[in-house]
């Protein structure tokens, strides 16, 4: 017995189970959303931050020629975290063309140095040191922590081994890090790293005033992640971001209560009846989505934090072990944001329906009249449906507009799943054209390079190195060759037009040309392979190459647009598999001379595109606003006219774990070359690739979640629709429509919503997309694309979600009694 109307609530949720469980999901799934991008966002700055205080440190301004004055200020003040001291000193020649540069610091200025430990401890005596692990092998081989090396006539112990750089090797250069504490004052540098809290801009114009500005120097890297000098123009794109967030979260949880209210009128209208005020309802009704936000608000945060937690794991596996990616950050902050989102969402959600049905008439809601709009006489039938798909079709077209309120709420929810995807797989697309791809050159493991300009890599080294039990393959690298490239003007691109100095108007041999600069690297046949997996179009063949004089160029360039002041990162022009371009070796970059060059003054040569690529297999020797060229090492030698060597080989192992034996026997090879070094990249490699995989590997769990919530969306209300019409199949078959009719009807029913749905959102999603664009585009220029794949993907995704929603409803269906089912009150 029933003691209060509020018992109804709970009564309610227990006889409808079915119901109240697609409720939760959708309110889970959403919460989820906003929790999850929030995580995501969160780990995400937290990463980049740690990658800028690795690249650069961790202090926020330096001083240089400081004194005691300056730096006791410094330490007392309340805004500083923590400060410290370092100083160059003399550099000193070594043995086999190795140079050191001494580096004094103090305990606390080598923690905001970007000095990454391998192992070890940073000094804390003038006898002891810190090096690089290379520079370790150079001086002392199979030398220890705890060991003594003698540098300089100096005798230090080695404490800690840091991290390889690429740019120490290739100089041939190390650090030599320890302490001393009797440097000159005025040689000093005096790093600050402040407290980071919302004064921290304010706090650094003050720290700014204590010193010449001349002499200040602030690591803008670092602030900008920090929020401080954070590019306004990314702010209307987050602002997008999160308006879809927050529109989606309550369109879901919206179109829940809504179908639930509309399909229990009867029900509101027999309380009505038997005096339930208005008031009343709406407290049901409310009390439904406490207990509903009570359960689900938890669990769609605990989702939110597996999701997290499911991308760490995904990171580990692709690493394979090798990267390290940052702890998953969980605040406090997007806990509460996001309980408060969910909270009003829900509310928000449930008071319109609870409006709704307070105020419809007792007499209306008994009767169901609310729920059907009657035609018009001479009303248009669905003619091209009727004709396509038969007396069902035609009969599925009028069931969905039959009820409006149902027709607005179910396509409602398809558009705003098809523009959640489109939006974000838009997002993702030119999130990931801004940020450097993960290409071949990010697995090598070391390089072996020439000293000086000489080309001294013999093939007897080559092949000795292949032979090792350790290599798995590697890639010869020559230098870039430089030409002037003639192509037809209508290849030209307006974006590039805009942002000029890349196109210069030409004729040649009584022909209107385009003279663009050209970048040429030579790939081998190990290259020309790897290079397979980036082609766009066309096709790579290393004989059809050197038969036809054949060439293949790389469709993504960065092009500085001096106008604004930002890079374009895209096409420079429309060339395709099939062109042809007319090349001239550009003697004024290849010799450093400062002259122009007439095209057609020297041998011109014509060379054949046989295939484009999506972007660069390796890291690109060339210039970035060239036209990008690939060839083998025959066609090159006839371009240039001369002899070509290759200046390096990029050597790859089986297994990174064999790096210590890979480079002594490695090093054993080139021993006998003095002109030949041995460059460590693993290290740099392995934090590249965490960079960039880290940054992939969230944009697209982001798109998956939202996937996953649009799918969830469209299943939950198209599944309720139909378990709510049960009584309207029933009394359909009745009279006399088939089981096969009824399947078509619903089927088409199904197809015909994501059909509308997929139309609306595939607009608002391009609009939201081109907003975002423009948001992107004022601090990485890029060119423009209608998402069309993302569109296609919503589109079809949303089409078969449609038809398999109704598939389960329908099968439950077939085994109901229909007299039972017409019987059925709601």
């Amino acid at each position: 017995m029933i003691s209060s109307y509020k018992e109804i609530t709970g009564k309610y949720l227990k006889g409808n189970k079915k119901r109240t469980v697609l409720t939760l999901i959708g309110i889970i799934l959403s919460v989820a959303l906003v929790s999850s991008i929030g995580f995501f966002l969160k780990s995400m700055q937290e990463a980049q931050i740690q990658d800028m205080k690795n690249t650069y440190g961790s202090w926020h301004i330096a001083y240089s020629k400081v004194n005691d004055n300056l730096i006791t200020k410094i330490k007392s003040n309340p805004s500083v975290l923590r400060s410290g001291t370092y100083a160059e000193g003399k550099e000193v020649n070594l043995a086999n063309n190795l140079r050191g540069k001494e580096v004094f610091v103090t305990e606390d200025g080598v923690k905001l140095l970007p000095y990454t430990l391998k192992e070890g401890r940073f000094p804390e005596k003038n006898t002891e040191v810190v090096l690089e692990n290379w520079f370790i092998y150079k001086i002392k081989q199979n030398a220890k922590l705890g060991d003594t090396i003698e540098i300089a006539d100096n005798k230090y112990t080695l404490v800690g081994i840091l991290n390889d750089t690429y740019m120490s090797q290739m100089e041939g250069k190390g650090d030599i890090i320890t302490i001393n504490s009797q440097v000159n004052t005025s040689e000093r540098i005096l790093l600050v790293e402040l407290y980071v809290n919302k004064r921290l801009g304010e706090n650094l114009k003050e720290l700014k005033k204590l010193s010449d500005e001349k002499l200040i120097m602030e690591n803008k890297n670092l602030l900008a992640m920090q929020g401080e000098g954070f590019p306004k123009e990314l702010l209307g794109t987050l602002i997008v971001i999160i308006g879809i967030v927050v529109v989606a979260t309550v369109a879901v949880i919206y179109n829940a209560f809504q179908i639930s209210v509309v399909e229990r009128i009867k029900q509101f209208g027999l309380l009505r009846a038997v005096g339930t005020t208005p008031k009343q309802i709406r407290k049901i009704i409310l009390r439904e989505a406490s207990f509903l936000a009570a359960i689900g608000i938890p669990i769609g945060l605990g989702c939110g934090i597996i999701a997290l937690y499911g991308i760490d794991l995904a990171f580990k596996v692709i690493g394979k072990g090798e990267l390290v990616f940052i702890d998953p950050t969980i605040t406090p902050d997007v806990l509460i944001i996001s309980t408060l989102v969910g909270l009003l969402s829900i509310y928000a959600s449930a008071m319109l329906p609870a409006v709704f049905a307070g105020r419809i008439s007792p007499l209306v809601a008994i009767s169901s009249r609310n729920s059907i709009t009657k035609e018009k006489l001479m009303k248009r039938k669905s003619l091209i449906i009727g004709k396509i798909f038969g007396f069902e079709g035609d009969l599925a077209s009028k069931n969905i507009k039959r009820n409006r309120k149902r027709y607005r709420t179910t396509v409602f929810s398809i558009v705003i799943s098809v523009t959640l995807f489109i939006a974000f797989k838009a997002f993702m697309d030119m999130s990931l054209n801004v940020y450097s791809e993960i290409n071949e050159s990010d697995s090598i493991h070391f390089s072996v390079v020439s000293n000086g300009n000489a080309n001294n890599l013999e093939n007897r080294i080559v092949e000795d190195i292949n032979k090792l039990p350790e290599t798995e393959i590697s890639y010869k690298q020559y230098s870039t060759q430089y030409f002037y490239a003639a192509i037809d003007k209508t290849k030209e691109l307006d974006p590039i037009k805009n942002i000029g100095g890349v196109y210069k108007d030409i004729n040649y041999e009584g022909q209107n040309k385009t003279l663009v600069n050209a970048s040429l690297v030579v790939y081998d046949e190990n290259s020309l392979e790897a290079a397979k997996k980036y082609l766009k179009e066309g096709s790579i063949d290393y004989n059809n190459l050197n038969n036809e004089n054949g060439v293949i160029i790389i469709d993504k360039n960065r092009v500085y647009n001096e106008k604004t002041e930002n890079n374009f990162y895209g096409s420079i022009t429309s060339l395709k598999a099939g062109d042809e371009i007319l090349l001239q070796v550009n003697e004024e970059r290849l010799n450093d001379q400062k002259r122009n060059v007439e095209f057609g003054s020297k041998d011109v040569n014509q060379v054949k595109i046989l295939a484009v690529l999506e972007s660069n297999p390796f890291a690109f020797m060339g210039y970035e606003k060239d036209i990008k060229i690939i060839t083998t090492e025959k066609v090159a030698k006839m371009l240039v006219n001369k002899d070509i060597k290759p200046s390096a080989l990029n050597v790859r192992l089986k297994d990174a774990k064999l790096e210590e034996q890979g480079k002594k026997d490695i090093e054993s090879i080139i021993s006998a070359s003095g002109n030949l070094k041995l460059i460590n990249i693993i290290d740099q490699n392995r934090k590249t690739k965490a960079s960039i995989l880290m940054i992939k590997i969230l944009l697209f769990g982001f798109v998956i979640v939202v996937s996953l919530i649009g799918s969830v969306n469209i299943v939950n209300t198209l599944t309720t629709n139909l378990i709510l019409r049960k009584r309207e199949f029933a009394a359909l078959k009745c009279i006399g429509l088939t089981e096969r009719g009824l399947r078509k009807m619903i089927t088409l029913e199904g197809m015909l919503y994501g059909i509308m749905g997929s139309i609306y959102g595939s607009v608002i999603g391009s609009l939201l997309s081109y907003s975002m664009y423009k948001g992107i585009n004022g601090v990485r220029e890029q060119s423009y694309a209608l998402p069309i794949d993302s569109i296609i993907i919503a589109v079809a995704g949303a089409m078969f979600i449609g038809y398999i929603s109704v598939q389960a409803p329908l099968r439950k269906m077939k085994k109901e009694n229909l007299i039972d089912a017409v019987r059925e009150d709601f």
